[in-house]
Order: structure tokens, then sequence, then C-alpha cells
């Protein structure tokens, strides 16, 4: 029998074809494990500054709970203190109790204002001092005046959604007498606004609406993920 002139070349051939398999595999793993290792590096870096970011909001929102309340629905810290003026009055001069005699807790509730200013302050400090904070973050506070629907509306320049802005004004003017100027502080924005009789959350009793929120907003820029940039 003639013996097939193909069988001393076919298992030489077959071995050089599985060498060569083998090789590409070699090269395709080691390509895919160097991506992997990069990518692994790149999510931890990620879920490091997702930690970051988390410990900001989780200071802002751990305010001193004696003058404010947050609210996470809103996302918004509402100044506990209620502070109650005068109809149609902005001044923090002209609270309830300046006119019927009742000084004595009018003034209280001022101190209890400058010591809430005070208290926010204290916070955004705290944040910048934060070495473990590496992004480029800046801090916005917006002071937010409301009003009690009480009908007041009188013309344009008159009425709830101005009464509101000027009792946020007011409060702003106030806490810079006493020191406490937000927008001298480095990286931090301040943004005084009324929302009259629309901003959100609203009490019930109408009269508790005569109040202030306080929103301190981290604004985050350009996180690097390189931290040694």
């Amino acid at each position: 029998m003639k013996e097939n002139k193909y069988n001393h070349s076919f298992w030489p051939s077959y071995v050089d074809i599985m060498t060569t398999l083998f090789a590409i595999m070699l090269v395709l793993f080691a390509v895919s494990y160097n991506r992997f290792k990069v990518k692994e590096v790149e999510l931890r870096k990620l879920a490091d500054k997702y930690e970051e970011i988390r410990s900001i909001y989780q200071a802002v929102e751990n305010i001193d709970s004696t003058y404010f309340e947050f609210n996470p629905k809103y996302v918004k810290h509402i100044f506990k203190l209620q502070v109650t003026f005068q109809l149609k009055e902005f001044s923090l001069y002209k609270l309830t109790g300046d006119a019927d005699g009742r000084v004595a807790e009018a003034d209280s509730i001022r101190h209890h204002i400058v010591k809430a200013g005070m208290e926010i302050k204290r916070t955004i400090e705290q944040l910048q001092k934060n070495d473990s904070i590496k992004g480029d973050i800046k801090y916005l506070v917006v002071i937010e005046g409301q009003a009690s629907s009480d009908g007041y509306n009188q013309d344009l320049y008159r009425n709830n959604d101005v009464l509101s802005y000027q009792r946020a004004l007011e409060l702003n003017k106030f806490w810079m007498k006493e020191g406490i100027d937000f927008s001298n502080m480095d990286k931090c924005e301040l943004v005084v606004a009324g929302s009259g009789v629309k901003g959100v959350p609203r009490d019930s009793v109408e009269v508790n609406n005569q109040r202030f929120l306080i929103h301190i907003v981290p604004v985050i820029g350009n996180i690097r993920m390189n931290n040694t940039d």
C-alpha cells in the first residue's frame, strides 16, 4: 500500500498552528490583564472620589441641629428658630416682640440668629481646612427668605415676593454687622433670594412661614483623577 504523501507533514503543521494560537492567546491575555489593571486603578480612584464627595455632603447635612433642621426631600436647611416679623416688616429689629413689649424675647431671637450664622461659617471653614478634600470645590450659600400668605400684594414693589427678599437681605446685613460675611470667605459664594409664598417646604401654619431657609451647596469643579497634579 502506497503511503500517503501528506502523513509526514500533518502533525508538525498541527503543532505549529496550536503554538501560534497559544502565542496569540497569551498576548491577548497579557493585553487584557493590563487593561483590566488600569481600569481597576481608575475605578478605585473614582470610588475614593465618591467617598470624598459623600463626606462633604454628610458634613454639610450634619450642621448643628440646635439651629437647623435638614430637609432631605428638598435638600435644604430650615432655620428652626421662629422669626416672626411685624406685619409687612423686614427689619430684624421689628419683630413682633419689639412691638408688644417682649423686647427680651426679641433680643434672644437676634442672639440666636448670630449663633446660627457663626455655625454656618464654622462649618464652611472646617470643610475648607479638610486636607482630605483635594478637588476644586467651592461652597454656595443661599439665604432664602419666605413670607406668610397674608394677602400682602399691593403693587409690583410691595408684595410678598419683594418682602421675602428684603428679609433675606436684612438677615445677611445683620450677620455682616456681626462679622459674619460669607461673600468674603475663601471659595465661598453668597446668593440672597426670596421665594415669597411659593417656596418649599411650606408650613401648614402660615405664620410659621415667616422664616429663612439656608442652602449650603458644594459646587464641585474639576476633580482630578491624578492626586499628584
